[in-house]
């Protein structure tokens, strides 16, 4: 019998393209890296554009990371998006010094000041779309700031939701939509008036980590914020289900996490139907 560490290695190898991280991981994706500064921190991103050339800008999706920081796994699902949809998609760095965590406890430490504060998730995310055109450039490529938008996975979800809530992007960008894989939907920030991105909520069922009242909440106010709301909700999946290798971490960690791969299949495919649909619009 393999032993984990031998059986997340395959799962990363093998899972198809139709939901999942492509048979061969390294992507037609060519990629540079982004370091935006705050109050003396450095923050480490990540930008992935097609192998093939644009003669046009490309619309831009930010990624963010889950709570154990930018690993490995968002910036795969970064050059996934851009291979195969052929956007622009940038991997973030919310912690600083693309600083990652090993355990739930460390990675709740991490993540509280953005709960405590949730604007400031959004402050930094804007920081990274600042700085996209610049490394676009490196790539001879070019990024549409009047077409983004965002992508984030459990703690990233919660982050991209909270964006959208704030409406907050300087004169010249557009935010057309979120997606929030298995995020959390609960947040003190609350819209001021009209959610105008698209949210696509793509949401495990069988999740015990989002509470029923929280989803019944979320669902009041956006439609209190006239929002364009769609949320699918998954029957048996759980929390984190579109990463490979929670299944392992769920046990080693006694966590209610679990990867579930028709799920993710479902849940990729809704994402990129959103995006192509947000994207054409926009234009």
């Amino acid at each position: 019998m393999m032993n984990s560490r031998v059986l997340t290695a395959t799962f990363w190898a093998i899972l198809l393209t139709t939901g999942a991280l492509t048979q061969n991981t390294a992507w037609a994706a060519r990629s540079t890296p982004i370091e935006v500064k705050e109050k003396g921190a450095t923050f480490q991103g990540d930008l992935y554009v097609p192998e093939k050339g644009s003669p046009t800008a490309l619309p831009l999706v930010i990624v963010v990371h889950e709570w154990w920081g930018k690993t490995d796994y968002p910036k795969k699902r970064a050059a996934q998006i851009a291979d195969e949809l052929g956007y622009a998609a940038l991997a973030v760095d919310l912690y600083g010094t693309a600083e990652t965590v090993s355990d739930p406890k460390n990675a709740q430490a991490k993540t509280k000041p953005f709960y405590d504060n949730p604007e400031l998730g959004v402050s930094r995310i804007r920081n990274f779309i600042a700085a996209a055109p610049a490394a676009a450039n490196k790539l001879d490529a070019a990024v549409d700031l009047k077409q983004i938008a965002a992508v984030g996975f459990c703690f990233g979800g919660s982050q991209v939701l909270n964006l959208a809530r704030s409406g907050k992007l300087p004169k010249g960008q557009q935010l057309l939509g979120v997606v929030s894989f298995h995020g959390g939907l609960a947040s003190s920030l609350k819209s001021k008036g009209k959610i105008d991105a698209n949210i696509l909520v793509l949401h495990g069922d069988a999740d015990p980590m989002v509470p029923k009242k929280d989803i019944v909440d979320f669902k009041n106010e956006m439609k209190k914020a006239k929002a364009d709301l769609r949320f699918i909700a998954y029957p048996g999946a759980k929390h984190a289900f579109t990463n490979p290798e929670a299944t392992e971490t769920g046990i080693m960690y006694k966590m209610p996490i679990e990867y579930d791969p028709e799920a993710t299949t479902k849940a990729w495919a809704e994402m990129k139907t959103f995006l192509r649909q947000i994207f054409r619009a926009g234009k």
